[in-house]
């Protein structure tokens, strides 16, 4: 420190800077030394055109008009261009400041800013002189505030009437200053005196770099219009924001780099509201500058922001950025991963009332009577909370992948929604967000697959269960099956009686119990026959074995009547009750509307028991109605709700998903 101390005051009296910091304002410009050339500069002014006085009989080129701003040694008056018609802007040397040193400041930044054309820097119409023969520069006028009047109220009307955030509203206005910087930089030219006074902010946008009088060139282009920065051995500049190697006065130093450092601290005045370097006098300004100590920023300043500041305002030039460029890229990014962040903490806020309403739903679905209301209002919390979260979550990592937090918080967020999702047996849901995840979880990859295979299980035995209870299946084979059998047990009873009362045959006992074998044969080959269709599902299977309980229960009442001596009369009675019983118990269980059918056997064996005389003619009859209406209840149609019974063994969520579907017609398939 005192090492440091003592080079600086061997600095301070070389450069003579006692006397010529003498009156200047902190937060004012230090101008180089006056030049030994007053004389050409007088003849270099002398030879400029005058603007504001007519010439040749032709009107004068300008019309001035009133003061529009002020400066140190500056005055920006508003004029009228006569011969174009437009509106200018005017800046000359107040009264009593056209000193040499002015007037080669106002050359100087006439000649730089005449030679950058950049939508960021104003652009310069012409340079003359007025009446009384002091220098005049015509620029474009524009409407705007100076950058540090903006700085300095937060309420200004730029930020009240800008959706934009201040932060981002001045990085964004930073962010052009550093393509202006770097245009001139490309033209080589070092501006040296980057301060917020001298960028100016219009309301639509605009954004203007002025004071180019103390700029130097960075390399030589033999004009001699420009004094070269290699040449530049005096301080010059702002105290409060100089680079270490601007306060040295060593021109063989500076670089593009130096207007990086300016550039720096114009981003510490947006973070801190300070100057870079303060002090109550222009010495401890430019000591500070000289010694250029790391800056402790506040814990607030975000770790990546306070990167790019401590890089730009670094006090070694080769530890800087390159160029403008390389600052702006830098700002760009951390506004980019400044909105990745802002989206982490939304998601944060939504993660943990998805945390709350999990907790409250899990509670809600373990009690015995869940109140309904109070849980469908948590889990619709508890997904909307999720569903913003991740959303959040997703765009944040969509603007920086490389977020940590992001991937971290999309981890926590996932994790328990997962759990939760497995909880209530949706795997396939789980399985879709498990591969969201942005670390591998064994253990719950291993619940998800175990679930899976469980889900898959009890898909297929649903589908199987589908398949076995679908009446749809082989319904064409089952309503002609039961055609055929109506006019085989109405022709046969018929053709008996017939022969039996027309006394070419006498019916036996035994004959009867023969014929049992007809009705099995027939079974038998219906079987083989229509064994695709009618074996494919259960309900086809239990219409087969209905056959053969019928089949079985005809032959053991004919040997029961046979074996006690009944009356023919009264085995087919037997025969009726028998199927009647067998096609109610059909009903029952599989289609109602057999009931009808079992009923009308159910009658035949009445009217077979009050009329023995009867009993065939009784056969036929029932038979032909009974299984008419039995193909008719399985025809190959749409059925409805009453055509169909469940069974017990189905789920609920089954049940009522045929349900519903049997009030819709629907292609049946192939029987």
């Amino acid at each position: 420190m005192q090492q440091a101390a003592q080079r600086f005051a061997t600095l301070w009296a070389a450069q003579e800077l006692a006397a010529r910091t003498a009156q200047l304002d902190l937060g004012g410009t230090l101008l180089p030394p006056p030049s030994s050339d007053d004389r050409a500069l007088a003849l270099r002014v002398a030879s400029l055109p005058k603007l504001t006085q007519p010439a040749n009989d032709a009107p004068p080129e300008l019309a001035l008009g009133a003061t529009i701003g002020e400066g140190g040694m500056g005055v920006v008056r508003a004029a009228r261009q006569l011969a174009l018609g437009r509106e200018v802007a005017v800046k000359s040397l107040r009264a009593g400041q056209a000193t040499a040193d002015a007037i080669r400041k106002l050359l100087h930044e006439a000649l730089i800013t005449g030679s950058l054309e950049h939508p960021d820097i104003i652009p310069v119409y012409a340079l003359g002189q007025n009446e009384d023969g002091a220098p005049m520069l015509v620029m474009k006028r524009v409407e705007g505030t100076a950058w540090s009047a903006v700085l300095r109220d937060p309420r200004h009307p730029l930020l009240h009437d800008d959706p934009r955030e201040p932060l981002v509203w001045h990085l964004e206005v930073l962010m052009r200053v550093c393509h202006a910087l770097a245009y001139a930089h490309g033209k080589g030219i070092l501006h040296r005196d980057l301060k917020a006074e001298n960028v100016m902010v219009g309301r639509f946008g605009e954004v203007y770099v002025l004071d180019w009088g103390i700029a130097v060139a960075l390399r030589d282009d033999h004009s001699g219009a420009l004094p070269l920065a290699q040449d530049a051995n005096a301080v010059a500049g702002t105290p409060s924001c100089m680079a270490p190697e601007m306060v040295e006065g060593d021109g063989t130093r500076l670089s593009a780099r130096s207007d990086v450092f300016l550039l720096g601290a114009l981003l510490h005045l947006i973070v801190t509201g300070r100057a870079r370097f303060g002090g109550a006098t222009v010495y401890e300004q430019l000591f500070a500058a000289f010694q250029c100590e790391p800056f402790a920023y506040d814990t607030a300043v975000p770790d990546e922001l306070q990167a790019i500041l401590h890089r730009a305002t670094a006090r070694d030039p080769d530890d800087r950025y390159a160029t403008p460029a390389d600052l702006r890229l830098a700002l760009a990014t951390f506004l980019q991963h400044r909105q990745s962040m802002q989206l982490l903490a939304t998601a944060q806020e939504r993660r943990r009332d998805f945390t709350d309403s999990l907790a409250l739903a899990q509670v809600l679905r373990a009690m015995t009577e869940p109140p309904v209301a109070a849980l469908e209002d948590a889990e619709l919390q508890l997904a909307a909370a999720f569903a913003e979260g991740r959303l959040a979550l997703r765009e944040a990592l969509r603007s920086w992948p490389e977020n940590v937090q992001a991937r971290a918080e999309l981890q926590s967020l996932l994790e328990p929604f997962i759990g939760w999702q497995l909880a209530n047996g949706d795997a396939r849901a789980a399985a879709l967000h498990l591969s969201e995840l942005p670390l591998a979880n064994p253990a719950l990859q291993a619940r998800v697959d175990a679930e899976k295979r469980a889900a898959d299980a009890r898909a297929q035995k649903l589908a199987k269960l589908e398949v076995d209870f679908d009446p749809r299946i082989g319904a064409r084979t089952r309503s002609f099956l039961a055609l055929v059998l109506a006019v085989i047990w109405s022709v046969l009873p018929l053709t008996v009686d017939f022969l039996t009362k027309t006394g070419k045959m006498a019916p036996t006992h035994g004959g009867h119990v023969a014929s049992t074998g007809i009705f099995a044969a027939f079974m038998i080959f219906a079987a083989v026959w229509a064994r695709e269709s009618l074996f494919r599902s259960k309900l086809n299977r239990s219409v087969i074995a209905s056959g053969m309980v019928a089949v079985i229960g005809t032959f053991v009442s004919r040997c029961f009547s046979w074996y006690f001596g009944l009356a023919l009369s009264a085995t087919v009675c037997f025969d009726l009750v028998v199927i009647s019983v067998v096609v109610a118990m059909m009903a029952a269980t599989q289609w109602r509307r057999l009931f009808l059918p079992a009923a009308v056997y159910l009658v035949g064996a009445i009217v077979a028991a009050v009329e023995p005389s009867w009993a065939l003619e009784a056969v036929a009859v029932a038979n032909v109605i009974a299984m008419s209406l039995v193909a008719f209840a399985w025809r190959p149609a749409e059925y409805d709700a009453n055509a169909l019974v469940m069974t017990a063994a189905m789920p609920v969520p089954e049940i009522l998903a045929r349900s519903k579907a049997h009030f819709r017609p629907a292609e049946p398939p192939p029987a």
